[in-house]
């Protein structure tokens, strides 16, 4: 979400008290290479009054470094949870219009975690306390931290901080104090870092491409049309880091004090324009998205009563009658490829949709993400992937394997730490688990802490070959294939043989989304030594296509 879009506009009024600054507009402008030497020597002049740095002149406190340090940590770790969310990743890709590389979370975090940097500096702006100037001769922007200032020496630490997240290294207040009373030379040096840093975050051409024209952070934008809990809370963090901002030199003044009180009033109110709301242009209804897929009659059925049961419940309480007690917890069993993890998702969303969970967001994991490898150190593992998935659904693929393999007793912490958190969190906190049939039941009735949590099986039958031929017809058609009729009654008979002597352990979906990769494979190596190739030939699947994979 950066270079390809429009640059922004540096237009906020410069610091008038100040003589390094210019009273006008900025714009971002190229760099005068002629003139940059004679402004690195301006530059160093800034530099040696801050060289050696005396005790009263560290304005920062080491409580105040601490809150600001607290504040920007729940900020960046409540961004880097968001970008795990499937669904937020697909919202991310349809507004952005494929010009990120955003297939993973961290990839989708490495562009968002500038807009936190571009929220935090538009802070600055708006309390009156400039970070750049305009180098005198060159006309340049150059950023800069005032260190005069508490709030300049305040930016210093922000900068660090974000640098030490990226670098996953600690930034405590000693070090803090060394960096700015260090002697001649190495102050100079460590400034330079971290203002060189200052300059790739405030000059990054980042935009929030679902703004809408409103004058509002930038990730507040972002958030509005995916989650209105986030946007607010998102804005609180902003408002947090905006308010010790403007205190951090024990003083308010009248334009801190209003924009203070504006950052709260800056949301959008929902349009009422369209009959239909924009949420649910982008994610459909789970229990119609439920529906869509094809087979799965039986575990359709399950979500369903389960379904009623809730909205059955949700209207006794209302009215005042008991409400007996409702298990969330869920155990699906069945072969690979049968859709457990897609209804998990959906499932997730019907809870969320039903308010018992707040977010509905789903966090897939295995052994691998619960188990560690030396003693004392699966707790920790376990209570962070937890964590992630509070107020939401975490689903466990293969959970049975945690009673098996050579670390047994670290499976076993696993699943005590599992089920206090279960416990602790009963509010908000669903956990379904997942693994073949008669695995599955072993393993829940090896624990009983398992057995009394978990009391709601959902079975996925294997698809039949009339399914599995949709399926194959399905990716076809998303991916512009088509099949002629004497192609299709061949794959079909073929499916036939396929499930009539399928193994055990038979991949279902997985197998035919694997058929369908190498049929179009075979397809393309069959086209490649063709002259001249339309797009007729490009969509069309063949019976030899089929043929030489099956």
């Amino acid at each position: 979400m950066r270079d390809d879009w429009d640059d922004d506009l540096l237009d906020d009024d410069l610091d008038d008290d100040n003589e390094l600054y210019d009273d006008e507009y900025l714009d971002e402008e190229d760099w005068d290479d002629d003139n940059a030497e004679m402004d690195d020597d301006f530059y160093d002049s800034i530099y040696d009054e801050y060289d050696q740095m005396e005790a009263d002149d560290v304005l920062v406190s080491s409580g105040k470094f601490r809150v600001m340090a607290d504040v920007l940590k729940d900020t960046y770790d409540f961004i880097e949870d968001i970008c795990y969310e499937k669904v937020f990743q697909a919202y991310i890709g349809k507004i952005s219009n494929g010009k990120d590389d955003i297939n993973t979370a961290s990839c989708l975090f490495s562009s968002l975690k500038f807009f936190i940097m571009k929220d935090i500096l538009r802070n600055y702006d708006e309390l009156g306390h400039s970070y750049y100037f305009i180098g005198p001769v060159s006309g340049n922007t150059v950023y800069t931290l005032n260190m005069d200032e508490a709030e300049g020496q305040y930016l210093h630490e922000i900068v660090a901080l974000m640098m030490s997240y990226d670098e996953d290294e600690d930034y405590e207040y000693e070090e803090y104090r060394k960096e700015l009373r260090g002697k001649k030379g190495r102050y100079k040096d460590i400034r330079a870092v971290r203002e060189e840093a200052l300059q790739t975050y405030a000059s990054a051409n980042v935009e929030a491409l679902d703004s809408d024209g409103h004058d509002d952070f930038q990730m507040c934008m972002i958030l509005h049309n995916y989650n209105k809990d986030y946007e607010q809370r998102y804005r609180t963090l902003m408002y947090r880091v905006a308010s010790l901002i403007a205190k951090v030199d024990d003083t308010v003044t009248l334009e801190e004090s209003e924009y203070l009180e504006s950052i709260m009033s800056l949301s959008r109110e929902d349009s009422t324009d369209s009959a239909e709301n924009e949420d649910d242009k982008l994610f459909p209804i789970p229990d119609e998205t439920l529906d869509e897929l094809i087979g799965l009659d039986d575990v359709k059925k399950s979500v369903h009563t389960l379904t009623n049961f809730i909205k059955v419940n949700k209207k006794r309480g209302e009215l005042g009658m008991k409400v007996p007690n409702i298990s969330y917890h869920c155990v699906f069993s069945g072969n690979p490829g049968t859709g457990k993890t897609t209804v998990a998702r959906i499932l997730a969303g019907i809870y969320k949709d039903l308010d018992v969970l707040k977010k509905g967001h789903l966090v897939e994991t295995d052994r691998s993400g619960l188990v560690a490898e030396y003693v004392g150190q699966t707790a920790i593992k376990t209570n962070s992937i937890i964590d992630k998935a509070l107020d939401g659904v975490l689903f466990i693929d293969e959970a049975y394997s945690l009673v098996q393999g050579s670390n047994e007793d670290f499976g076993a912490e696993a699943i005590s730490t599992l089920l206090k958190r279960m416990e602790d969190n009963r509010d908000r906190l669903v956990v379904i688990l997942a693994g073949y049939t008669n695995e599955m039941e072993d393993f829940i009735n090896s624990n009983p802490g398992l057995r009394s949590r978990f009391n709601r099986y959902i079975h996925f039958d294997d698809y039949t070959a009339e399914e599995l031929f949709k399926i194959f017809l399905l990716n076809a058609e998303k991916n512009e294939y088509t099949l002629a009729d004497d192609v299709k009654e061949f794959l079909l008979k073929k499916l036939e043989e396929v499930v009539a002597n399928k193994p055990k352990d038979f991949g279902n979906a997985r197998y035919i989304r694997n058929l369908f990769e190498k049929t179009v494979e075979a397809q393309a190596n069959r086209l490649a030594s063709q002259p001249k190739i339309t797009k007729e030939m490009l969509a069309e699947i063949k019976m030899e296509d089929l043929i030489s994979e099956m």
